[in-house]
């Protein structure tokens, strides 16, 4: 843990739309252009050695004893918006039932829950918000990921005027993120954040 404490991410030096470099913590050029549907999003650590090997091991081998460990770095590390974003409830990146079946687990929903139980946040269950079956995105380009995620989510659960708390493993373009901001936000969500555990250096 104290080794792993040297790769969280530069708070007061990140974009807090989107988590890309800004100096100062200022809203980057680009999401002054094309705001995102996240009013924040915030990763607690970069995505290099050992995090890559350790979120491989618990997200497609399903090492749950690296669940404790993982919600622990990102309890070290959370956003600075946190303690005056008033979170309602917080939502898991869902899977496809596809992948869900395959896979046997939802590696996002291990961490909310854990950061939940933390926090005391409610979680939506895991039928609010459905999720079509497409191609993953690590194996697509930038372009390729937004395309591929359009229209993906359908929500169920009722969240309106709620404020909601996204949590995920990873965020690299933050295509799947704002995608589901969106779908949240039309479906009357007051405000969306983003929390994930890391995105790449």
């Amino acid at each position: 843990m104290a080794d792993l404490a040297a790769t969280r991410t530069d708070a007061a030096n990140s974009c807090p739309t989107c988590t890309r470099y800004s100096a100062q913590a200022v809203v980057c050029g680009q999401c002054q252009q094309h705001p995102p549907a996240c009013t924040r999003v915030f990763a607690s650590q970069y995505y290099v050695p050992p995090l890559v090997e350790m979120l491989h091991r618990f997200k497609y081998q399903g090492d749950s004893a690296l669940l404790p460990p993982l919600a622990a770095l990102m309890r070290a590390h959370p956003p600075p918006w946190l303690p005056e974003s008033g979170i309602d409830a917080v939502v898991a990146m869902p899977l496809s039932a596809a992948r869900l079946a395959e896979r046997g687990f939802n590696q996002s929903a291990w961490l909310a829950e854990n950061l939940a139980a933390h926090y005391g946040w409610p979680c939506l269950p895991p039928q609010a918000v459905q999720r079509a079956h497409r191609p993953p995105q690590s194996t697509l380009s930038r372009q390729e990921r937004r395309r591929n995620v359009r229209g993906v989510f359908q929500i169920i659960g009722d969240v309106k005027n709620r404020n909601l708390l996204l949590i995920d493993d990873v965020v690299t373009t933050g295509a799947t993120i704002n995608e589901l901001a969106q779908s949240l936000k039309r479906s009357g969500a007051a405000a969306v954040y983003a929390w994930t555990l890391a995105h790449p250096q």
